[in-house]
């Protein structure tokens, strides 16, 4: 359990400081595999744009006038603000509104706790089990809102120039300092959307090889790649029997699933990433009850 003035909630964030890395899809997916073991499972999209809410066809929700501002700074009852998906998450919705909120926290007194206690807090004490965060996008006062509210992390990498630079600029002006004042855990940094095999120099390989070896006690299992693996892939000298497909794969029943609003065990029960999901959710239960 993490240290500091707080103990850590039930959830996660799942956090970058930059789009188009897969959030919303994996927060998604992690959250459907939670209330499939029977948890009561809260998502919210905190995400300027609601790209979750409006995804998950909810567009009336995210121009409403009750919006997450009115528990986040105002105090409001946050399960007013709930929506019961098809699949059995409960999701708190983006707001047209979330720019002007960001804007109205910086004269806030203890700014970036206000997600911690007036939201997450009221929905752990009346009785929902797990809260999963699709952290804002960029810097800012909400992007910290979703760490210390649960203060846990995943942090999804896609195979692209500079996905490594991110990171080492999301720990150092972000995820120290919280972990260092308040408490944080990282729970993953897991290689998301791969495609191409290890066997050969590219993107997708540079990437999980980087975090393997830069990064390994965070790498999820079905990331992880011993360093020897990497070096006889490198060797003409030696072959390897089994070459690894590391990291959250990509398939197209995860797009389209996200793209018709649903999780991927939801689409394709039968799609063979849905394991992954399963794993992530499992740290996010083994941290609850460490």
């Amino acid at each position: 359990m993490s240290t500091g003035e707080f103990d850590g909630l039930p959830g996660v964030a799942v956090s970058l400081l930059k789009g188009g890395v897969g959030k919303s899809t994996i927060a998604l997916n992690i959250a459907d595999r939670l209330a499939a073991r029977g948890h009561e499972t809260v998502l919210i999209d905190l995400d300027k744009d609601g790209h979750m809410t409006t995804q998950l066809g909810y567009d009336d929700a995210y121009d409403r006038e009750a919006n997450l501002g009115d528990a986040l700074i105002d105090g409001e009852d946050p399960r007013e603000l709930l929506i019961e998906t098809e699949f059995g998450v409960y999701l708190l919705p983006s707001s047209n509104e979330l720019e002007n909120v960001e804007t109205r926290l910086k004269d806030e007194r203890f700014a970036d706790v206000k997600l911690r206690r007036n939201v997450v807090e009221p929905l752990i004490e009346n009785g929902y089990d797990y809260v999963i965060i699709d952290a804002a996008g960029g810097r800012g006062k909400l992007s910290d809102n979703a760490l210390i509210a649960v203060q846990s992390v995943i942090v999804p990498l896609i195979p692209r120039a500079g996905s490594i630079n991110g990171l080492n600029k999301m720990i150092g002006r972000q995820i120290s300092p919280i972990r260092e004042n308040i408490g944080l855990d990282i729970l993953a940094i897991t290689p998301n959307m791969i495609r191409e095999t290890m066997g050969q120099r590219n993107e997708h390989r540079t990437l999980v090889e980087n975090l393997n070896r830069k990064f390994g006690s965070f790498v999820p299992e079905y990331a992880r790649i011993d360093s020897e693996i990497f070096d006889a892939l490198d060797d003409p000298g030696r072959s390897v029997d089994d070459i690894p497909k590391p990291g959250i794969r990509e398939r197209t029943a995860i797009s389209r699933a996200f793209k018709q609003g649903m999780p991927v065990a939801a689409f394709d029960e039968d799609c063979d990433q849905i394991s992954k999901f399963d794993h992530l959710a499992d740290l996010v239960e083994d941290h609850t009850h460490a």
